[in-house]
């Protein structure tokens, strides 16, 4: 056709087909065409493959998932606590063997005559009142409602006149040296409110003596007495502790009467 034939004559002509243009590829590090990377709805075959091996990813938030983390922390913290708990009770100093001890407990009594290197063998008078002389004009014995359970000493007076009457305990410390330095108390009531109670350490030559005074409370209310004593001459030292004035009928009571070197 010769291009200089006028425009006209082209209009009857159908339009060429012109190609589509190929999507822009990229090329990779290693220098090959990569494909291009489909978006999601151009291949459903593909997108339900991811979707079946895509798990949906949840997140916890607000209220809801404060309290599940809370939750899950509170049974990770039991199981460790659990799991420490069963542990230390294999072992010989573990928990479980700290409950099964001997060690006295609030309302308890030490056990046994002389522990804690207790001096005083019968210090809780929860059979009788044997080691113990009774002075004065009074009749000894174990009466209930001690400090804290059991059974205390009683010395009741029987005289026709307000009288000093107690307990003494020869021998306390029998092979007491010069230097050493006891220390001695003891819990008391009475009968009557306001007695006064003196709790003395008498040394081996009936001379020196440490003594200290408490007034006895109202009711059934204990009132702990402390008294040291340092020796001076080596000898055997002796205990008392007595009220001065009962009257007849009224009671000295004593419980829990400890002496220690220290």
């Amino acid at each position: 056709m010769d291009r200089s034939e006028p425009r006209e004559a082209l209009d009857g002509l159908p339009a060429p087909e012109v190609p589509e243009p190929e999507p822009e590829r990229t090329v990779g590090q290693d220098g090959q065409r990569a494909l291009p990377a489909p978006d999601h709805g151009e291949y459903p075959q593909l997108d339900r493959i991811r979707g079946r091996h895509e798990a949906p990813k949840r997140t916890f938030g607000g209220p809801a998932g404060a309290a599940i983390a809370v939750v899950i922390a509170s049974v990770v913290f039991a199981g460790v606590l659990a799991t420490w708990l069963i542990s230390s009770a294999k072992e010989p100093g573990g928990p479980a063997r700290a409950a099964t001890s001997n060690s006295p407990g609030p309302t308890s009594r030490p056990v046994g005559a002389g522990s804690f290197g207790n001096l005083v063998v019968n210090w809780s008078f929860e059979e009788d009142l044997s080691g113990w002389q009774v002075l004065g004009p009074a009749d000894g014995s174990r009466e209930p409602q001690g400090r804290t359970s059991g059974s205390c000493a009683s010395v009741r007076a029987r005289g026709p006149q307000p009288a000093r009457v107690g307990l003494t305990l020869p021998d306390v410390a029998p092979d007491a040296r010069k230097g050493q330095r006891y220390v001695a108390s003891a819990w008391v009531r009475s009968s009557a409110p306001g007695q006064q109670v003196t709790l003395r350490v008498v040394g081996a030559d009936g001379k020196q003596v440490s003594k200290a005074t408490v007034a006895t409370l109202p009711g059934l209310e204990w009132k702990r007495v402390i008294v040291a004593h340092t020796v001076a001459t080596a000898g055997p030292l002796r205990l008392e502790l007595v009220a001065d004035r009962v009257p007849a009928g009224e009671a000295l009571l004593a419980d829990e009467v400890v002496v220690r070197l220290g």
